[in-house]
């Protein structure tokens, strides 16, 4: 009995079973909080501080890298976790000057939309919310599979007078830059 018609069916039974059960697990919808990270830099008197936040949490995430233009973010980041640097600054940034955090705790970055770039490199183009300004901002990234986790590398610079953040005399950008850099890791699991 030739059984040889029954290889080209076993091979695209599995190829077919392959795909679906990669298809599955290649979205990422839940945010690692604990293992994520975000962090800012930025220039005091011409000296480079770097800071972070505490805490971040994702009210929408979506991400599939067989269809990355389907995806969909949404990011609160709570600025009451900010550490600047030094107990100083982080108080200096609560003022209304600053963050205005008792009007204005948290800032949100909502996806519009999300370009790629080829080598598992990407843009994601959002709206950013601070202080209650809203600009659109783009920043590049990478995205890599780390066992059952998806893992977003990436940074882009804002100016902070943009968002109104340092008035008055902190206006003078000789003391603070207005460059802000923000880098991030997300780690998303399915």
């Amino acid at each position: 009995m030739n059984l040889s018609f029954l290889r080209p069916l076993a091979l695209a039974t599995a190829l077919g079973l392959g795909i679906l059960g990669s298809a599955g697990a290649a979205e990422y919808s839940t945010l690692d909080g604990e293992a994520s990270t975000l962090a800012f830099g930025y220039s005091q008197m011409n000296v480079k501080m770097d800071g972070r936040f505490a805490e971040l949490r994702a009210t929408e995430l979506s991400f599939d890298p067989a269809r990355p233009e389907a995806a969909k973010v949404s990011i609160e980041v709570a600025l009451s976790g900010i550490d600047a640097g030094y107990d100083e600054a982080n108080t200096e940034l609560a003022k209304d000057e600053w963050l205005a955090l008792a009007a204005h705790p948290v800032a949100t970055f909502t996806s519009t939309g999300v370009e790629a770039l080829g080598d598992n490199r990407y843009q994601v183009t959002g709206e950013l919310s601070i202080k209650g300004v809203t600009r659109t901002v783009t920043a590049p990234f990478t995205f890599a599979q780390d066992g059952d986790a998806g893992v977003f590398e990436g940074d882009f610079t804002f100016q902070r007078a943009d968002f109104g953040v340092g008035e008055g005399e902190w206006r003078d950008f000789s003391i603070v830059a207005n460059d802000i850099r923000i880098s991030f890791r997300i780690v998303a699991k399915p």
